[in-house]
């Protein structure tokens, strides 16, 4: 996605299976040209309307002035009185700390002495034209000093340190600190349960890989409420995510069946906190034994310009940063994420404060940023070179194994019963049930207790029923009668009806029970729109229901909207399926048929 006026772009941002800097480039700079003939379009419509901007006689009409021009002498009474100070401030090479507590005692003292020599200029603008000071101030040392605020050169990286396998009990774990930036990195390896459900404008949908970014009040040094995640850490996580995402398994992938979740934890924080999330992830996923193909880093990059910004050559007079800090991207034009691995690029995100971003100037970034990449990915190979050979102890083991899909509601059992007792007497973590495939994926600690389950799961499964025998155990028992009313066993609930077992299996076990399907259409008089919830909300395991003999393919049908209707209880027989009383004409006329049939035989 590219945004932007004809003369530069202003806001980028997507993600790929490792783009090259050059391909990059080339996507950027096709899409401005599109942008800057959709802004073309836009001016020929301006002036067809041939309305003027901002109408001042209707503004004063209204009488509503909600900006107002600062003082025209404010802003050199703000140099003046901080200029010295502001650079003095730069030259000590200060922290974060040391150098918030200089800027606020500077804000104190010129919002103090200010409003005294020009009482007009409210709180809100002395604050601006120190930020627009401080701002062009940070140009000029970057200019004539080569080093930043902190001492470093325009295109170093801050001093990095990484430790793995830091939580013993989790499956995988890293700590990622880059100068005063800090990410706590955890993997989580689990079942097809993990999967985080999304509610998008497209539908539902699952994801197998997921990374939450979590970024509280502390991480800054400030107190506050902590809730659910915000706008602000939903995309930083899922840009983290992006950048990792190609070198995940793919969800179809045969040889991993597992559910990833990372979360990263933001301990400290001045400034790309969302790139060491995709450094502390990518290590964490090493760690914690997950089949990545090689390491992913991400960088954030800075822009300083001149304050006369609006006239100057950019790509001549621009000072790229690498690896901005907090005050670099407050006081500073651009912030720039990239991540990727030493070939390319995965994930990207610009956005600017300048009138726009030059294609040079953006090559010129993205080159330094592919620098500053490959110096963060050799710290990150050094600590973590490769892969974990096999997986944790403490990560559960998962099988599979295929049911037919008519016989999941004897895996589920009513209401989900003898899953559950499945899982609790194999000591299970989980049996998740794929109802349209009929896969089932088994999760636990102990092989061998998996295994007797799927040979339990195998045992409920054989048998006459649903979906048919293939070779094994069918119903052979005595027959149902037409009419007869039920005590239904539910042995499964899907939305298209309810299985149920109306005659028991042999005492013996030499056949199993005798299953049919009440349709969601027989199961009350009046509609039922949600089959799980209305038989859950009669709390009962048991249905009466009335057979009504069998389709044209041989399955049972049972219905509860007929027992309901015609008012009859467990045992008895539709007056629709019992045979006609015999009159005394009926009698007589029999009578002289078989005195017929004897005849033919004297």
């Amino acid at each position: 996605m590219v945004a932007g006026t004809k003369d530069g772009v202003l806001m980028i941002e997507g993600f790929a299976d490792f783009l090259t800097e050059k391909q990059m480039i080339q996507a950027v700079a096709t899409g401005h040209e599109a942008i800057k003939i959709i802004c073309e379009g836009v001016e020929a419509l301006k002036e067809a309307i041939d309305k003027s901007k901002g109408d001042t006689d209707e503004i004063q009409k209204l009488g509503k002035h909600s900006i107002t021009a600062p003082p025209s002498d404010l802003k050199e009474a703000v140099k003046t009185l901080l200029k010295d100070r502001i650079d003095e401030a730069y030259a000590a090479n200060m922290e974060k700390d040391a150098l918030s507590a200089a800027f606020s005692a500077m804000s104190k003292d010129a919002k103090e002495t200010i409003s005294e020599s020009i009482p007009e200029a409210s709180d809100a603008q002395i604050s601006s034209a120190m930020k627009k000071l401080l701002r062009s101030r940070l140009y000029a040392h970057a200019q004539s000093s080569g080093t930043r605020a902190d001492g470093r050169a325009p295109d170093a990286v801050r001093p990095i340190a990484i430790e793995t396998s830091i939580l013993p009990k989790v499956h995988g774990s890293a700590l990622f600190t880059r100068g005063q930036t800090q990410a706590v990195a955890t993997a989580t390896l689990g079942g097809l349960d993990m999967m985080q459900k999304v509610d998008s404008v497209a539908g539902m949908h699952k994801k197998k890989f997921y990374l939450q970014y979590t970024f509280p009040p502390s991480c800054v040094g400030e107190t506050g409420r902590v809730g659910g995640a915000g706008r602000r850490e939903i995309g930083h996580g899922m840009l983290a995510e992006r950048a990792l995402l190609p070198i995940v398994p793919d969800d179809d992938d045969p040889e991993w069946p597992y559910v990833v979740r990372l979360e990263s934890l933001i301990t400290e924080s001045h400034g790309s906190s969302s790139m060491a999330s995709v450094c502390g992830g990518s290590l964490a996923l090493m760690d914690a034994g997950v089949p990545v193909s090689r390491h992913v880093a991400g960088i954030a990059m800075g822009l300083l310009l001149p304050e006369e910004e609006e006239t100057i050559d950019m790509d001549k007079t621009a000072i790229v940063l690498s690896d901005i800090t907090g005050s670099e991207d407050a006081l500073g034009t651009m912030d720039f994420k990239v991540a990727g691995d030493r070939d390319g690029i995965s994930a990207f995100q610009l956005d600017i404060k300048c009138e726009g971003l030059t294609v040079a100037t953006m090559e010129r970034a993205l080159e330094q940023a592919r620098r500053g990449r490959l110096h963060i990915l050799d710290q990150m190979e050094a600590a973590c070179p490769s892969v974990r050979p096999s997986l944790p102890d403490t990560v559960p083991k998962i099988t599979t194994m295929q049911v037919e899909v008519g016989k999941i509601g004897r895996v589920i059992g009513a209401k989900g019963a003898t899953i559950t007792e499945i899982i609790a007497n194999f000591g299970l973590t989980d049996v998740n049930v794929d109802r349209d495939t009929g896969r089932l994926t088994i999760t636990g600690y102990d092989q061998n207790k998996m295994q007797e389950a799927k040979d339990h799961i195998a045992n409920l499964c054989a048998g006459e029923g649903r979906g048919g025998g293939g070779g094994k155990k069918e119903y052979t028992g005595p027959p149902p009668v037409e009419g007869m009313v039920y005590e239904g066993v539910i042995k499964g609930i899907h939305q298209f009806g309810v299985f149920l077992e109306i005659l028991p299996p042999a005492e013996d076990g030499s056949y199993p029970g005798l299953e049919g399907l009440c349709h969601v259409s027989e199961l009350h008089t009046e509609r039922v729109r949600n089959t799980e919830g209305y038989v859950n909300s009669l709390n009962v395991d048991k249905l009466n229901v009335m057979f009504m003999g069998k389709n044209d393919k041989g399955k049972l049908q049972l219905s509860r909207k007929e027992v309901q209707l015609q008012g009859k209880k467990a045992g008895e027989i539709s007056d629709k399926f019992k045979p006609p009383p015999v009159t005394e004409e009926d009698k007589a006329e029999t009578d002289v048929i078989s005195q017929a049939i004897e005849g033919l035989f004297d």
